[in-house]
């Protein structure tokens, strides 16, 4: 499949079917139905074969690239797969979503499926593609298309309050997936000195040296920053 093609859908993966996270690197996409047929032919249908679909399955293929961060496979949709090779029962599935980045309301699908994780080839031009199939167990279900354009985090809590250096405070919102790297948490116009984005909806971040008072926090993702939350550092 052409990439122009493959690119025009977006896959989402989840552990619980309630929190999805985006599959990146995607370089080809495919998904079939397996139809069980059996034969129905009568003396009335004058000699030619006649069909007819007694089950169906579904199948979605996915290869991608593999993002990495000093070395180490750094895409949390993809580490999410992974995790269910070599694995049984519900430890080898996941669900799995796929629709239109264009917005179009038909082709949307959500299932859930056993994964199968294979490296692609072994030349060195493609060493680092993965090819995995989505191997549907049960029923696919049409979905509303869920795409949404990117857009800035958006900070609604910070808790606790009054904290001072080093201490831990846990930021909620959205649009956190994707914050910019080293200067993407500030407090009080001053870098975090380390922090982990958990999900999209929450950052666990450490409160940087300052003085007391007024410290707004922003997170900046790839689109840009967010608007700044007022925060008041500890004595």
């Amino acid at each position: 499949m052409p990439n122009a093609l493959a690119r025009r859908f977006l896959v989402d993966v989840s552990v619980d079917g309630t929190t999805w996270v985006r599959l990146k690197g995607l370089n080809d996409f495919n998904n079939a139905e397996n139809p069980s047929n059996q034969s129905a032919d009568t003396y009335d249908t004058n000699g030619w074969n006649a069909f007819e679909k007694t089950m169906t399955g579904w199948k979605l293929t996915v290869k991608f690239f593999r993002p990495t961060t000093a070395g180490v496979p750094s895409d949390p949709g993809q580490a999410i797969i992974e995790a269910a090779r070599f694995q049984f029962g519900t430890a080898a599935r996941v669900y799995v979503r796929w629709y239109d980045r264009f917005g179009y309301t038909v082709g949307n699908y959500s299932g859930y499926a056993l994964v199968d994780w294979n490296q692609s080839k072994t030349g060195a031009a493609d060493i680092e593609e993965v090819t995995v199939n989505f191997n549907g167990d049960g029923a696919l279900t049409t979905i509303s298309n869920p795409y949404a354009s990117a857009a800035v985090p958006v900070i609604t809590s910070v808790t606790p309050s009054a904290q001072t250096a080093t201490n831990l405070i846990s930021i909620t919102g959205s649009g956190f997936v994707g914050t910019v790297a080293t200067t993407g948490v500030t407090v009080g116009g001053v870098n975090s000195t380390g922090w982990t984005v958990v999900s999209d909806n929450l950052i666990v971040a450490k409160i940087p040296t300052g003085s007391a008072g007024s410290a707004p926090i922003i997170v900046t993702n790839a689109q840009g920053p967010s608007a700044s939350f007022a925060y008041t550092r500890g004595a």
